[in-house]
């Protein structure tokens, strides 16, 4: 008996100490791909690491070298027989989406040489190709499509390609989608198309692509009812702004709520933007769902350029929001002195009254703002 426990504590001990080996060779073999140690990596390939084994997140030394970019690092692991397409257990992440990622051309050109899954995704539906597109690597780009990269696959948001290198200003990665076929009006899951994406962040040359490739220039976001114009107003992107108004954006499109890119560029003070539209024919006197108009959104905001240029253009000085408020209330009660005396000068009716009663004198008076008080008295305001 005694024999036998003998026997079997030297087993248990024999395991122990291969695993502890075990452990050492992953620790040392991730450590030299990690520092881009070629010899070390031989060296222990050739002592029988293994060159699969992975960490606690499923990360291998070939996910390692190949973020790293050390191309001769990969190769000695592949030719031990590392899985090109082994996964990351936490995200999915494959050596090629890392290399693609960090825009690694050589390194990805050895990965898809050795049979690497173009196509595979991590849990959140990113591609290699669709990272390389988000971080503008187009020799990364081009080498993937050139293997049969999916042009129109899609995240778990619903965002291509497309979008996403629109989204952030990749006009070469843009024209080498378009030219694999890429759905140009392919939309996300929040209806976001890449002209959207590409106005809302003021990429003029990506949008100047898109419109010359027929991008559809009405499409709408899901939630509010968006437009690529309403948005890059709101922005104040007045050369994405020109661009769509020169391919005939309806320049009094509306969201849900009524809102035009008039409305968003006064809200905002953009006075390049609105002075864009009103050129176009933008609704001056156009009303959001509560009543109110870009003048009125203009003076609550105290943008006194865009106030003058409302008016220049008939802004309707005394329209009332829904409550009875006037741009010269919204003005008073946050105490815009330039905006009152510009609405004053345009025979704004200083005695106007909102439905609760209130005057712009009275409102003035309430908010402390004596200046705008004392101008309102001299206008003939009374008490």
């Amino acid at each position: 008996m005694r024999r036998i426990r003998l026997s079997s504590l030297l087993l248990v001990l024999a395991w122990a100490m291969a695993g502890t080996r075990a452990n050492a060779q992953l620790n040392d073999l991730m450590n030299a791909a990690e520092n881009s140690d070629l010899a070390g990596v031989q060296a222990l390939l050739a002592r029988g690491a293994d060159a699969n084994a992975r960490l606690i997140n499923g990360a291998t030394a070939l996910m390692i070298a190949s973020r790293h970019n050390n191309a001769e690092v990969v190769q000695a692991l592949l030719a031990r027989g590392a899985d090109v397409n082994a996964r990351r257990s936490d995200d999915g992440t494959t050596a090629l989406i890392v290399a693609s990622l960090n825009g690694h051309g050589e390194v990805v050109q050895a990965l898809l040489a050795r049979g690497a899954d173009v196509n595979a995704r991590r849990s959140d539906g990113a591609t290699a190709l669709t990272m390389a597109s988000e971080a503008g690597h187009g020799e990364v780009v081009q080498a993937l499509l050139a293997r049969g990269a999916d042009v129109s696959v899609k995240a778990n948001n619903g965002a291509t390609a497309l979008i996403i290198a629109a989204e952030n200003g990749h006009a070469e990665v843009v024209r080498a989608l378009l030219a694999k076929g890429a759905d140009i009006n392919a939309k996300a899951n929040d209806g976001a198309t890449a002209l959207i994406m590409g106005s809302e962040d003021g990429r003029a040359e990506v949008v100047q692509i898109l419109l010359a490739k027929g991008a559809d220039i009405s499409a709408r976001l899901y939630g509010d009812g968006g437009t690529a114009l309403i948005i890059a107003s709101l922005n104040g992107y007045v050369e994405v702004v020109q661009a769509l108004l020169a391919r005939g954006a309806d320049v009094n499109a509306r969201r849900n709520d009524g809102a035009t890119a008039l409305m968003m560029a006064s809200e905002e003070g953009h006075g390049e933007v609105v002075q864009a539209l009103l050129a176009r024919g933008a609704d001056v006197n156009s009303r959001l769902s509560n009543g109110a108009t870009a003048l009125i959104i203009a003076a609550e905001n105290g943008h006194a350029e865009v106030v003058r240029a409302l008016l220049a253009k008939g802004a309707d000085v005394n329209a009332k929001a829904n409550d009875g408020a006037t741009a010269l209330m919204m003005a008073a009660e946050d105490g815009r002195s330039e905006v009152v005396q510009a609405l004053l000068a345009k025979g704004a009716d200083v005695n106007a009254k909102a439905k609760d009663g209130a005057t712009a004198l009275i409102i003035a008076a309430e908010n402390g703002y004596a200046e705008v008080k004392d101008l309102l008295v001299r206008a003939g305001a009374k008490p």
